[in-house]
């Protein structure tokens, strides 16, 4: 089968949508997003994003496999045990998807090689646990006017929020944290996870992503989930005065 019409025959239910036409699908193919981190919540994101047609992945992940990631991390299994999280991830996503270029870097983002790795970026997925990382890459995507996608999940609860970091209407993870002291949140390897947490993490991500390609808008919300209760809220978000960003002259 030839590439194309294999392309077509994967995206064929998707193409039946009025939202996915032809010139919508052309969109989506022509994005660049960029992972930062493919645990459990990234590794449904990505999964679901190759499979609507995102067509360019980059994967920044600096950790190995292991088992304890198993429960959660659906692109993994046990005979990837010690492998590389981003190298096996493309494997399982070209499987998916083969006619999609994924690229991998097995680093830890830094003050160093943040430009390098986000600048080519159409929209930026943090599902980092990292306070620090975090501030990180809110910082660049903010002043490089990047949307960015922060997701993160613990217990049984997840929350997922995208920034267009649109210069004229500021909004940013800090107007939510408006200093740099780490809020207090416990980590997932002190008080557990349930993997369905992280997987709708995930698929929410994905699915805000395409909403956002397809009509350019953020709904400027976080979208929070109980898994437990199934019950699923949106909080409005709105600019912070006392974010360090607020007045920024980009």
């Amino acid at each position: 089968m030839k590439k194309k019409d294999l392309e077509l025959e994967i995206f064929s239910r998707h193409l039946i949508l009025k939202e996915f036409n032809e010139k919508n699908f052309n969109v989506l193919q022509k994005q660049n997003i960029t992972m930062i981190g493919i645990g459990g919540i990234g590794c449904v994101a990505a999964q679901y994003l190759v499979s609507a047609g995102i067509r360019n992945l980059n994967i920044i992940d600096y950790d190995k496999i292991n088992l304890s990631n198993l429960n959660r991390q659906i692109l993994f299994s046990i005979k990837d045990i010690g492998q590389n999280k981003g190298k096996i991830a493309k494997k399982r996503l070209l499987a998916i998807n083969p006619g999609c270029k994924i690229k991998y870097k097995s680093t830890r983002l830094s003050e160093k090689n943040i430009d390098a790795i986000l600048k080519n970026s159409s929209i930026v997925i943090d599902s980092t646990d990292n306070w620090e990382t975090m501030l990180l890459i809110n910082k660049y995507c903010v002043n490089k006017s990047i949307p960015l996608v922060s997701a993160s999940v613990i217990g049984f609860d997840s929350q997922v929020t995208l920034f267009n970091n649109k210069k004229n209407k500021h909004l940013c993870l800090q107007c939510i944290f408006p200093n740099n002291t780490e809020p207090d949140i416990s980590r997932c390897e002190k008080v557990g996870v349930i993997g369905t947490a992280s997987g709708i993490a995930g698929l929410v991500t994905a699915q805000k992503i395409l909403n956002y390609f397809l009509s350019k808008k953020s709904d400027n919300d976080m979208i929070m989930i109980d898994i437990k209760s199934l019950k699923i809220s949106s909080l409005k978000l709105i600019s912070n005065k006392k974010c360090q960003y607020f007045d920024k002259k980009y």
